[in-house]
């Protein structure tokens, strides 16, 4: 069943990647404004912060069904921009596909928690990882070239094909779900409980995204090539998040801060061969955080409330990054990005210390019946 689950994904990471990447240079090509097309890729993050209430909508329901009929809704969603290249029509669009992007995010973990064993579930995460960071390197150069070949139409029209392709998928998945959640039952006590985890993966995602406001001047001063050489450094990045997802069994929170703050120390030399080591080993970094908190949520969450605590925590980590990009963008035109970089060094090192020291407490805060037990020795959580 989990080669299903791996199916739906692959179809749908490829066409959700390549989507991304075309909405903004669609709108672009069509009003010439940097402003509207930035605004098209937040209408797909703006629906996080509705994240506590989707996902309690999510808890509402078995998750399997849930994720079909998802795929399936934004299919006719996406067929309107067959027919209008409005502005407003595509940002309507583009904000449905932000919130059925947050309605799989509670949906899956918990999907993952009733088909697998809790010893397997870091692996299959760190497997997710992976396939998401290698759809990242091929989905948008493929969705790039047929924009610029023949429009937007090709691209929507994957997109769609792959969602029907995924809700296919999922439907051949075999798994006896617990009934839907209460809607009284609380969440937050669940989120306390995990809340060292997740104040150190939202900080890798703010310096994440300080990371990539700094790279344009590390690239234009300190490396002294043209723009398209970011292109090699997400690239970098990209397989050293790939290798990380591999590796997911071993993640935990203060080692993937702990990469992120020697990656950014690197690049304070400025030379190249560290700039495109430090690339990849910050790729892996910040990916084992990531692994690591959405495992931990699984681990430690009744399954009853598992939409609404995964949604939720996930939009708390996100939401660093536009708030990291905000962010670099000041530094950037203050400070050099030696600066910058040093300022990552010394919050990701900072912030590994302490969540390395204050996450040692005991374990059986936060957990509940039926929920896995996580022991100290457990690498996720560190």
């Amino acid at each position: 069943m989990v080669r299903w689950f791996f199916a739906g994904l692959v179809l749908s990471f490829f066409g959700t990647s390549a989507m991304m990447l075309v909405a903004g240079i669609w709108v672009k090509s069509l009003t010439g404004s940097d402003a509207l097309a930035t605004l098209a890729l937040l209408c797909v993050y703006a629906p996080g912060v509705l994240s506590p209430w989707i996902g309690r909508f999510a808890d509402s329901y078995r998750r399997k069904p849930l994720l079909i009929w998802t795929d399936l809704a934004i299919v006719p969603a996406l067929a309107v921009l067959f027919f209008t290249d409005e502005i407003w029509v595509i940002f309507v669009v583009l904000l449905l596909y932000g919130t059925k992007a947050v309605l799989v995010s509670a949906a899956e973990p918990a999907l993952l928690v009733a088909m697998l064993p809790p010893d397997r579930l870091a692996r299959i995460n760190g497997l997710r990882m992976s396939l998401q960071e290698g759809m990242k390197l091929i989905a948008p150069l493929a969705g790039a070239a047929l924009f610029a070949a023949h429009g937007a139409w090709p691209v929507v029209a994957i997109d769609a094909l792959s969602f029907l392709l995924a809700a296919g998928a999922t439907a051949m998945i075999k798994v006896d779900e617990p009934p839907p959640a209460p809607r009284e039952f609380a969440s937050l006590p669940h989120l306390r409980a995990l809340r060292w985890p997740i104040i150190g993966t939202t900080v890798a995602l703010f310096a994440s995204s300080l990371n990539t406001a700094a790279a344009f001047p590390l690239v234009e001063h300190g490396l002294r090539y043209g723009p398209e050489f970011l292109g090699v450094l997400a690239a970098a990045q990209g397989a050293g998040s790939v290798l990380a997802g591999l590796l997911g069994r071993r993640a935990n929170v203060t080692a993937g801060l702990v990469l992120m703050a020697v990656a950014a120390a690197a690049r304070m030399s400025a030379w190249l061969p560290a700039v495109l080591v430090s690339g990849f080993v910050n790729g892996a970094g910040l990916a084992w955080t990531v692994i690591a908190v959405a495992t931990l949520v699984q681990q430690r969450t009744p399954p009853a409330v598992l939409g609404r605590v995964s949604a939720t925590a996930m939009s708390i980590v996100f939401g660093a990054v536009p708030l990291g990009l905000a962010t670099g963008a000041a530094l950037v035109a203050n400070v050099s990005f030696e600066v910058i970089y040093l300022v990552i060094a010394v919050l990701t090192a900072g912030t590994a210390l302490w969540t390395g020291v204050r996450g040692r407490g005991p374990r059986t805060s936060g957990q509940h019946p039926g929920v896995p037990q996580v022991s100290e020795d457990d690498p996720v959580d560190r």
